[in-house]
């Protein structure tokens, strides 16, 4: 009895590092002017990519001498865009800014997000819609319109959103406070809307992902009293909060061909807080 097997095409692996490169692509980083998107904006210039540094109009100035850091320290170049990413009209006038100062864009990093003191079942309607239309009407909005760049131009492209560990548990209570409730559906949403346009835009070479950092140190913490902050470490099985370094290698990986395969998928890094 003769044994039928599948015809495959192995083909031997390539190298890593000629890979992961972003020499030649142009980049843009929302929420920009500190924390994580200043460090992922500073490891795709390391990598070789042009960065927008794209920030609320209010940072621009702020933005500006990160842009002006990064090009120094990496030689690239580099443009500081002020943006409001929960309005249509904002986003689309950043992209042409961006397209007529690097022709296209190649990489995207949808990254601005707030937060709200009070975020509970009984927060003002006010801040609810405002967290909201920022961290994922947001996205959507910078998402899609640099994913039609990247289908107008029939070159692809990487789009990588920030979700958070508080898209798949709900953040212990701190002492007497309500339990988070608009960030975590916020980003919850997040983590559907990238699985949506990855779906939608797979077949224009464009891959849509996410990433699900945990605590991590960075322009969300400020101005959290540092009980609040102990308590949070707490609940982190490693011991201690991440740090921006821990953030860069997700992102480096989904924007470069070392994650060509990678397709709606989400990349969660929080010390194993959602373990339990």
């Amino acid at each position: 009895m003769s044994i039928i097997t599948a015809t495959t095409n192995v083909k031997e692996p390539t190298s890593v590092l000629a890979r992961f490169t972003l020499k030649g692509k142009k980049a843009v980083v929302t929420g920009a002017a500190g924390g994580i998107g200043r460090a992922t904006s500073m490891a795709f210039a390391e990598l070789g990519a042009d960065v927008a540094i794209v920030d609320i109009p209010e940072k621009l100035e702020k933005s500006q001498k990160v842009a002006e850091e990064i090009a120094k320290r990496y030689g690239v170049k580099t443009i500081a865009v002020g943006t409001d990413v929960s309005s249509k009209e904002s986003v689309d006038h950043m992209v042409e800014e961006v397209v007529a100062a690097f022709d296209t864009i190649d990489v995207v990093h949808s990254n601005a997000g707030i937060g709200a003191h009070g975020d509970g079942p009984d927060m003002d309607l006010e801040h609810w819609n405002k967290m909201l239309s920022v961290n994922l009407t947001g996205v959507m909005l910078v998402d899609t319109a640099c994913a039609n760049v990247m289908k107008a131009h029939k070159h692809g492209g990487s789009i990588i959103n920030t979700a958070s560990l508080s898209a798949h548990i709900i953040n212990p209570p701190y002492k007497d406070a309500p339990a988070i409730t608009c960030y975590t559906t916020c980003k919850a949403g997040v983590l559907h809307l990238t699985k949506s346009l990855a779906l939608n835009y797979a077949k224009y070479g464009i891959r849509v992902n996410s990433i699900s950092p945990g605590y991590i140190w960075s322009g969300l913490h400020q101005g959290l009293p540092s009980e609040r902050c102990d308590f949070e470490e707490s609940t982190v099985p490693v011991g201690h909060f991440g740090s921006l370094d821990d953030v860069t290698g997700p992102v480096a990986l989904l924007a470069t061909d070392l994650g060509a395969y990678m397709v709606g998928t989400d990349i969660l890094f929080d010390g194993g807080v959602t373990i339990y």
